[in-house]
């Protein structure tokens, strides 16, 4: 059955909304320099797809185009403003051969947005109204969601928005429905157009046929016309389509999405009502993606293992965020010559995420290396070191070799140090200077263990010792591995 006889063109990415199929595994770095901030996420990527992260911005909605990246098995990422002051809202933009897929970005709770502050989905050619009405021509649609309504934007090549020249009548829709189908007998719309008690009035609709009795009125809409920019936006009360039985059918509240599409309407006494224009329809997940403004804890990196040899030789790390943030910077240089990168064997940052090399780098295959020093950061100023000693051990017990890791550096305040040491090794953590004068000796760990200390800066008398560069070195078992960190003020 054709529902308007327009609506067959509504879902043009159909079936592509089901479950988490785009924009998996959502993380993002701590604030970089320039307070910009940059997200990473799983979706499809390649030769005629564009990605895009959308944020929330002075002026409205902006864009970047996003790129792949190894680091999950699909990723893109891009970098953006970050949060600072209050809460910033982000989105997605999905554009293939099969169509186009949004993430709006999400409208405050209470506010009265703009045309600006709805997401783009396309925009429509001027002059493809086929009745000669400007005020038909559609040129770009929006959309956008709060907590309690979905708004949404028609923009059209001028005349304003009239609902009626005479005995002729105008309607401007902005349709949804179920993104499965590609060919719907049930749409809803949010409907502006003439107010004639009894027949038709501006409200929420399900539409079921093509006559004036296959639309049924569900709830009430709000509008606004912005002249400047010749755009009518639109709302309407989430809870009136949630209330309808049918929608309900379909719409998953905990994984929402929804076909949508934008047209206008002749109606006439003889004619009824006909198309005159249409746009591009697409898929949109009304899913709220918001990041607040925080203070950054920099990650701990702790039990440092080896596995395999030759080939398949690799070196792991198990990297802990308080913050849920995923490292910009992942790196392992050996004995300060060779840097190779790091890569995620997991990517929800909530939990310790093991970072692993790629097997068979040259000084793992060959073991010919002395020191590792594992580089992190999360926000490309402060560094996360880990130093490592190869000790020429067999690991076959699991056991984690010597390791040291000291946040933050540089350190303003006191430093957080972790102390592994190998079973069957007392050990011994001390702070030197530059020049090699003990400053402090701090903790004498036991074998078998992973100690967590804090050095506050001060030397073994009390006093706060003075900015600069400090040493702190790990001893145990016939070994030792040093540490750098840098006091300021």
């Amino acid at each position: 059955m054709k529902v308007l006889s327009v609506v067959g063109f509504l879902i043009a990415c159909s079936a592509q909304a089901q479950g988490y199929q785009y924009w998996n595994f959502l993380r993002h770095s701590a604030l970089l320099p320039g307070q910009n901030m940059t997200f990473r996420v799983e979706n499809p990527s390649g030769s005629g797809i564009q990605n895009y992260l959308l944020y929330e911005g002075a002026s409205g909605v902006s864009s970047v185009p996003m790129s792949y990246v190894l680091d999950g098995p699909m990723t893109v990422t891009a970098s953006v403003p970050g949060p600072t002051g209050s809460v910033r809202r982000y989105g997605f933009r999905y554009a293939s051969a099969a169509g186009i897929c949004i993430l709006p970005v999400a409208i405050a709770p209470g506010a009265d947005p703009d045309p600006a502050d709805l997401t783009q989905l396309s925009t429509d050619p001027v002059g493809d109204e086929i009745f000669g009405y400007a005020n038909l021509d559609l040129t770009e649609y929006r959309t956008g969601f709060s907590s309690t309504r979905i708004f949404a934007s028609l923009s059209n090549a001028g005349g304003g928005f009239p609902t009626n020249s005479g005995l002729t009548f105008f309607g401007y829709m902005f349709a949804m429905a179920d993104p499965a189908l590609a060919d719907p007998d049930t749409v809803f719309a949010i409907l502006y157009t003439t107010n004639q008690p009894g027949i038709i009035t501006p409200g929420l609709y399900r539409i079921t046929g093509t006559g004036f009795g296959d639309l049924e009125k569900i709830g009430e809409i709000e509008h606004e016309i912005f002249a400047s920019s010749n755009t009518l936006l639109v709302s309407c009360s989430i809870s009136d389509l949630m209330s309808d039985p049918y929608f309900m059918e379909w719409y998953d509240p905990s994984d929402p999405a929804i076909g949508i599409a934008a047209f206008t309407q002749r109606i006439t006494l003889i004619g009824g009502a006909q198309q005159a224009d249409q746009a591009q329809g697409g898929d949109c997940f009304p899913r709220a993606v918001s990041v607040p403004p925080a203070s950054n804890t920099l990650p701990v990196l702790s039990g440092f293992s080896l596995s395999g040899s030759g080939p398949t030789a690799a070196a792991s790390i198990i990297y802990t965020d308080a913050n849920g943030h995923c490292p910009v910077i992942s790196e392992i240089v050996f004995d300060g010559a060779e840097t190779f990168p790091m890569y995620p064997l997991t990517l929800v940052y909530t939990s310790p995420v093991t970072y692993r090399t790629e097997e068979g780098i040259g000084p793992l295959a060959s073991g010919d290396w002395e020191t590792a020093l594992l580089r992190f950061s999360d926000n490309q100023t402060d560094m996360v070191e880990l130093e490592v000693q190869n000790t020429g051990l067999p690991e076959d017990d699991g056991a984690p070799p010597l390791a040291l890791s000291l946040s933050p550096c540089p350190s303003t305040g006191p430093v957080g140090i972790v102390a592994v040491i190998p079973e069957g090794a007392s050990g011994r953590v001390s702070v030197y200077d530059v020049r090699g004068s003990l400053v402090r000796e701090l903790c004498a760990p036991p074998g078998g263990s992973s100690a967590s200390v804090t050095w506050d800066g001060r030397n073994a008398d009390g006093e706060r010792s003075s900015p600069g560069i400090y040493c702190v070195r790990l001893e145990a078992g016939g070994s030792a591995v040093t540490g750098r960190v840098v006091l300021t003020r």
